[in-house]
């Protein structure tokens, strides 16, 4: 291979491209959309399926707490109400998916069908 090969390979990857600019949002969103993932709420995306796992999902929320806790203070105000809306959803969606696992033996909702129009 030749190096003008590498740069087209890595064009076409994407490689080129610049990320986006880091902000606390991103950060929050690392850690809380795999716990969304977690409590069945979001689908896997290598999957495509809910593939809910408790434990894992407590680590994630964890680590937001751990976050919340280490940033008191230091957050601007709009950080902060995102890191408390996010925190609330992905206790929300920690509870139900503990409640329909006590509720039903699943962790994950049967799913829905789309109501017909006659």
């Amino acid at each position: 291979m030749n190096e003008e090969t590498d740069k087209s390979d890595s064009a076409a990857a994407g490689e080129d491209a610049s990320p986006p600019h880091p902000t606390f949002r991103h950060l929050v969103e690392t850690f809380a959309v795999p716990a969304l993932i977690w409590t069945g709420h979001l689908l896997n995306p290598v999957s495509e399926k809910a593939e809910p796992n408790l434990k894992l999902a407590q680590y994630q929320i964890g680590i937001l707490e751990l976050l919340e806790a280490k940033t008191k203070g230091n957050l601007t105000a709009d950080e902060k109400d995102y890191l408390d809306e996010m925190l609330h959803a992905v206790r929300m969606a920690y509870l139900h998916a503990c409640n329909l696992k006590r509720d039903t033996g699943k962790t994950t909702s049967p799913p829905t069908t789309e109501p017909t129009v006659s």
